[in-house]
């Protein structure tokens, strides 16, 4: 589901899950002090998740999405019965918040002074999708953007085949995902699947057969 979530309306910045714990019920021992614990504290606070001593309040757990950069972030939904519908939850209020800001001709004149590449374009036509202004103005600015962006393309597609590039580093990312820790002596390590090759791939190249082998590994759960 991370995938699925769109960029922070406020600054762009990526969405991540955050977890914490309310307040649900009154602590037994009426001499507790039980502010220290969100009583009257205000809200969940992002990253709470220190257990708490028998005599404090009893708490729930929640998980919300909201943005490092700017704070912004759904309500709390409540995660003790079923953690990934709670977090289906809070992903679906967070793509409905599609109100993004308004871009100007200075972002324009500040992407333009950039060295940009084939790996800017989503970045560019975000931005476009954004502008509100006088055309006339903008135009050329867009038009300079996007006669970058294809000289970019063609010189890379001419110099260096970009294909295999980024399968390979899809293959990457799945091993990536699929790795445990495990703890041997005190110490943690990271631990990669052990992957499965055909009998009929041992006759291809090398390469073609880790690449074969990779891809028929499951993908993870994406959240």
């Amino acid at each position: 589901m991370y995938e699925q979530l769109i960029p922070c309306d406020h600054c762009g910045g990526r969405p991540t899950v955050g977890r914490s714990q309310r307040v649900i019920s009154d602590a037994p021992d009426p001499w507790f002090d039980r502010t220290r614990w969100g009583r009257f504290g205000g809200p969940p606070a992002i990253g709470d998740m220190m257990m708490r001593p028998p005599e404090a309040p009893k708490t729930e757990r929640v998980v919300c999405i909201y943005c490092a950069e700017c704070g912004m972030q759904t309500p709390w939904t409540a995660c003790e019965e079923d953690d990934t519908a709670a977090r289906n939850s809070v992903a679906e209020i967070w793509n409905r918040r599609v109100n993004r800001p308004e871009a100007s001709k200075t972002d324009l004149q500040r992407l333009a002074e950039r060295e940009i590449g084939t790996s800017d374009i989503p970045a560019v036509v975000e931005l476009c999708s954004r502008l509100d202004g006088d055309w006339s103005e903008l135009g050329p600015l867009v038009k300079m953007i996007m006669r970058r962006l294809v000289d970019a393309t063609v010189v890379t597609f001419d110099s260096w085949p970009i294909d295999p590039v980024l399968n390979d580093a899809a293959r990457y990312r799945k091993l990536v995902q699929l790795t445990k820790w495990v703890d041997i002596d005190g110490e943690r390590y990271v631990q990669f699947p052990k992957v499965y090759t055909h009998p009929e791939d041992r006759d291809r190249l090398f390469e073609d057969v880790i690449a074969s082998a990779v891809d028929s590994l499951p993908d993870r759960d994406r959240w």
